[in-house]
């Protein structure tokens, strides 16, 4: 029985409020960065040095130089939130490419569905949602049980850390209820959290029922996470490696920053 036939998954409806949370998400990115650019002032220089912007890129996006120098324990919990969420979002692409465009008697698609890479997509899942969760205890621990007071925490805070919480746990949920549904081989062994959270589920007459209970969760507060982003600290994963990327050619050519 393959993965598909397990448990019930309503995929109307799991295609309406994603197609839904996508268009909030676009929506709200428009808004936001047509008022951004409305705001902003004209260059102070008419050719901008993209040489250092891509430096910058690298250093100040990708690699959080100045978080780094400043907070090693911030810079980790940036990193693993950061970075987990970016591969969640890929294998999430994944999947509804697998799902959408190509063939399922397809080479590519046996190999994600049925072959290795299926082992490894799962594998990938578990250690990207454990680097969020990670990332997270220890944005919990330095906001409210530490309380720095270098950071001020409000419902928005609250709110941006227990939906990606949620988020996570449903699917590592998820992934073991499946798990539970079938028989024991080598290969769940790859999906080395769900696998052991399976025996949650072991012997639960109803363990379908959940899991498509489950999916509906995951697949909803995935959308409302979409659409909450343009509105939530999340946009600063979007516009604040924009604003430092637009800003490093000025900066340099000033003499002030990217020296």
């Amino acid at each position: 029985m393959s993965d598909a036939e397990l448990y019930f998954k309503p995929w109307a409806y799991f295609w309406v409020v994603q197609f839904l949370g996508v268009l909030l998400l676009f929506t709200g990115l428009g808004y936001k960065i047509s008022f951004y650019f409305k705001a902003r002032r004209r260059s102070l220089y008419n050719e901008p040095d993209f040489l250092i912007m891509l430096k910058t890129f690298f250093r100040e996006v990708l690699f959080q130089k100045q978080l780094a120098e400043k907070s090693a324990a911030r810079w980790l919990a940036h990193m693993l939130i950061f970075y987990g969420f970016i591969g969640l979002l890929m294998l999430s692409a994944i999947a509804v490419v697998l799902e959408m465009v190509i063939p399922e008697s397809s080479r590519v698609s046996l190999y994600m569905l049925e072959g290795a890479g299926h082992n490894y997509y799962k594998a990938a899942g578990d250690l990207f949602g454990l680097a969020i969760l990670a990332g997270l205890a220890m944005a919990i621990i330095r906001r409210y049980i530490k309380k720095d007071s270098q950071l001020y925490t409000d419902a928005d805070d609250t709110v941006t850390l227990a939906a990606l919480f949620l988020l996570v746990a449903s699917g590592f949920l998820l992934e073991a209820a499946r798990i539970s549904m079938t028989m024991p081989g080598t290969e769940v062994t790859y999906s080395f959290i769900g696998y052991r959270l399976a025996a949650l589920f072991s012997g639960d007459a109803n363990v379908g029922g959940l899991a498509t209970g489950l999916w509906v969760f995951h697949a909803t507060l995935n959308a409302i996470l979409l659409a909450y982003i343009p509105h939530s600290k999340f946009m600063h994963i979007i516009n604040g490696p924009v604003e430092i990327v637009l800003n490093a050619s000025e900066e340099r050519m000033r003499g002030d920053l990217y020296i």
